[in-house]
């Protein structure tokens, strides 16, 4: 018993994994504030002219609403008098598809049709990057944001630092106002609807890295993502589960614990039903606990917008009540 209350220790004290990092930047001018869908960056003052720069992202269901055909007109005077969609994209985009569907589909072409290519010294403007097939980030970038605003969504490009290890670089990525969810960034080079704690925004283009010290961060949020086509992708809505316990002779208490490939946990007391909502569809752990008693442990994968129901039945020597009770 003790070996396995020690493993449930652990399952249950594991936070959920931190998608959130810290930077001391020094840089003329500063990293911007910013708060969008999944990606909020905070900015306050530091010692000697310093900012220290909070990222925290969130990967759970974006929440979009409404159909393609019911976005509103849109004109931007960013996009060249000629500029058109591809056809087969342009075919593509139904009235009838949800609204995130319809940008997801211009994300997927251009992941599909458009290469980075670091050393490419060409022009970085949309038209030309789109004739090539290839561009740096920020050409991706901008082709990226001009087919999304030719589709008739709003959209802009980022630009900032993309922070690793060995140090910062200039990155420049795209943000899209989806309707029902706000605006929400992607990285054309990273995924689908993707940003992670390593993006720093920045008001305006960044020509030259500045000094950049990590005070903290996670670890690796994309890997927990779902994938279309071999893409990650920040799903538009989540999972589902109902958790029930049941005992032959009358109605029964226990505790769910839920824990996701990414050491994200979720806890809730069956009495005897529980329920996890906008869980990011994937690979999930379900344990279930009456006293100090592993009762059900299974391994479970969640689809988007399915609704999973699972029954448990306690043994008649397992006592009612909470963990550790």
């Amino acid at each position: 018993m003790r070996a396995a209350m020690a493993a449930l220790c652990l399952l249950w004290t594991a936070a959920a994994a931190s998608h959130e990092a810290s930077y001391l930047v020094r840089a003329a001018p500063p990293p911007v504030s910013v708060a969008a869908n999944g990606y909020v960056q905070t900015v306050s003052p530091a010692a000697d002219g310093a900012v220290e720069v909070h990222v925290a992202t969130i990967l759970g269901p974006i929440g979009s609403s409404g159909t393609y055909g019911s976005l509103p007109p849109l004109t931007s005077e960013r996009l060249p008098a000629s500029f058109e969609l591809p056809a087969k994209l342009q075919r593509s985009l139904r009235p009838d598809l949800e609204a995130w569907e319809a940008a997801t589909r211009v994300l997927e072409w251009s992941a599909a049709h458009l290469s980075v290519d670091d050393s490419d010294m060409a022009a970085q403007d949309a038209v030309s990057v789109l004739k090539r097939g290839r561009g740096r980030c920020s050409g991706v970038a901008n082709a990226t944001a001009a087919l999304l605003l030719a589709a008739g969504f709003e959209a802009v490009t980022m630009s900032g630092l993309l922070v690793t290890d060995s140090g910062a670089i200039p990155h420049r990525w795209i943000a899209c106002r989806l309707p029902g969810a706000g605006w929400v960034h992607s990285d054309p080079t990273l995924g689908l609807w993707t940003v992670t704690t390593s993006h720093v925004a920045f008001a305006d283009t960044v020509v030259d890295a500045p000094e950049v010290r990590i005070l903290t961060r996670g670890g690796d949020q994309i890997a927990a993502l779902p994938r279309r086509a071999g893409r990650p992708i920040r799903p538009n809505v989540g999972s589902e589960l109902v958790c029930r316990v049941v005992r032959d002779g009358g109605e029964a208490a226990a505790v769910a614990v839920l824990s996701g490939v990414d050491g994200e946990t979720h806890r809730a007391v069956l009495s005897p039903e529980g329920r996890f909502s906008a869980l990011l569809p994937g690979r999930w752990r379900l344990v279930v606990l009456a006293g100090d008693r592993v009762v059900e442990d299974r391994q479970l994968v969640l689809r988007p917008g399915e609704l999973n129901s699972i029954t448990v039945e306690l043994p008649a020597a397992v006592p009612n009540g909470e963990l550790g009770s």
